[in-house]
């Protein structure tokens, strides 16, 4: 797996907001680029987060799963700067 915390963050964002368009307005990125980041996510799970037949993307049941251990992930990264930034 070669996923990144920005491709995390975008999907996460997605979930959280409804749409990767309200995602990239609150990352400050274009559309096209959170849409690229979770294909990009997908390709490296090997699996589908969402369901894009509706207008708006739908969590696949993996894409459940996923999200639950994406936010651990951003928490756990989150925590981690916060200790290293405590103990400087």
């Amino acid at each position: 797996m070669n996923w990144t915390l920005y491709q995390l963050e975008a999907f996460v964002l997605s979930v959280k907001h409804g749409s990767f368009s309200a995602a990239a307005r609150k990352l400050g990125r274009a559309q096209s680029r959170v849409s690229t980041a979770i294909a990009n996510l997908e390709i490296d799970l090997g699996f589908e987060l969402f369901d894009r037949s509706a207008k708006l993307p739908v969590l696949t049941k993996l894409g459940e799963d996923m999200y639950i251990e994406a936010q651990a992930v951003l928490k756990q990264c989150s925590s981690n700067v916060s200790d290293y930034s405590q103990e400087r």
